[in-house]
């Protein structure tokens, strides 16, 4: 009996012995088989992109003097720098596609950096959002459409595809050119609470209806507040324009910019200025800012709320330009409470990432 139990005591230790021998060979070839597809794994190009902006993050925390700044606001990072000194993998390790390249560009913007990557292979090809909108847009000089105009190219018309998600909201498209794409808050986006344009006391009236200067005024101040809450996380993307806040009579013809570009304030964000409401129309007859014919053929007119404009009347000092719920142009006082259409501009080089400008499938880019 007791030889019986020594023997069932010792076939329990074997049983144990081999379970642990077996359990760590399990575990050598779990590790291996990682391993082995670490080392063949291959990646798609967008993660080839965000493996390439990664690791020039990381190039570029043990060479500081090379990251870019106010003075020199703008460095290219090529992937065979990042290759060679191995931040990253050889490019055939990576894709199944061979022979590709690649760089990022670091641009120092608003306090902090953008990183814009370009990655070209056999199969793929990196591609803008604006050569994206050239290629699938044809330019037109009648009807709705995409102008060439005032040296921009400048959507026109009721129904044109000129929608964009950006920064979790949908934006329309207002115009562009090689460096900068003036996006406005779609009417269909969730909207900011109205405010004053402006509501100090006016010693030109005697009255707190406020300024229609919009350099120093309230609706400045709210509009810095959202730059600095709601694009907390897109300072990069937003680019510093030269936005036009002159005065405009109601009577003025010149739909240039010319006007309202006499007087410019720089900002990361802004409100749409009266010329660019009025060339969004196709009607013939829109010719002045108040013309109850801007409000036909015209994508910014849709809205059943009355926002503000950027820019005041010459003809006194408190009255700024709204639209009212039909989508026509008039004066109010600066004092009253209107709602925000935000107006930013982004790179025109943002990377495209899919849709066709439509409200349903909106075009898309890459941040990062």
């Amino acid at each position: 009996m007791n030889k019986f139990l020594d023997n069932l005591k010792n076939d329990k230790k074997k049983v144990i012995f081999f379970g642990i021998i077996a359990l760590l060979i399990l575990i050598l070839i779990i590790i291996l088989i990682v391993i082995i597809m670490n080392i063949f794994k291959r990646y798609d190009y967008d993660e080839i992109k965000t493996i390439m902006v990664q690791e020039t993050k990381d190039y570029l925390r043990a060479y500081p003097e090379l990251v870019p700044d106010e003075e020199n606001p703008s460095v290219t990072i090529e992937a065979s720098t990042l290759i060679s000194e191995e931040y990253m993998k050889d490019f055939s390790k990576l894709s199944t596609d061979q022979n590709c390249t690649g760089n990022v560009v670091v641009t120092y913007n608003n306090d902090t950096l953008r990183y814009t990557p370009t990655l070209s292979c056999d199969r793929y090809e990196t591609v803008t959002l604006k050569d994206t909108i050239l290629e699938q847009e044809n330019i037109v000089t009648e009807n709705e459409g995409l102008y060439e105009l005032n040296d921009f190219y400048t959507y026109r018309g009721e129904n044109v595809n000129n929608y964009v998600s950006f920064a979790n909201e949908l934006w329309r498209i207002v115009k562009f050119n090689d460096e900068m794409m003036y996006l406005i808050l779609s009417d269909t986006a969730n909207q900011i609470d109205p405010v004053v344009f402006d509501d100090r006391y006016n010693e030109t009236i005697n009255s707190n209806r406020g300024y229609n200067s919009f350099e120093n005024s309230r609706i400045r101040d709210s509009l810095l507040d959202i730059y600095n809450d709601f694009f907390a996380n897109y300072h990069g993307y937003l680019l510093t324009m030269d936005s036009c806040v002159h005065t405009r009579s109601e009577t003025d013809h010149n739909n240039t910019g010319a006007i309202e570009c006499y007087t410019t304030y720089e900002t990361p964000i802004s409100l749409l200025p009266v010329y660019d409401f009025i060339n969004g129309s196709i009607d013939p007859l829109c010719r002045t800012a108040t013309s109850g014919n801007c409000a036909n053929y015209n994508y910014l007119s849709s809205t059943e709320n009355r926002f503000w404009l950027l820019n005041g009347t010459n003809e006194n000092t408190y009255q700024v330009y709204v639209t009212t719920n039909r989508g026509i142009l008039s004066l109010d006082n600066a004092s009253s409470k209107r709602y925000l259409r935000v107006y930013i501009a982004i790179p025109s080089d943002v990377e495209f990432q899919s849709g066709n400008g439509t409200s349903s499938s909106p075009y898309t880019v890459y941040t990062y």
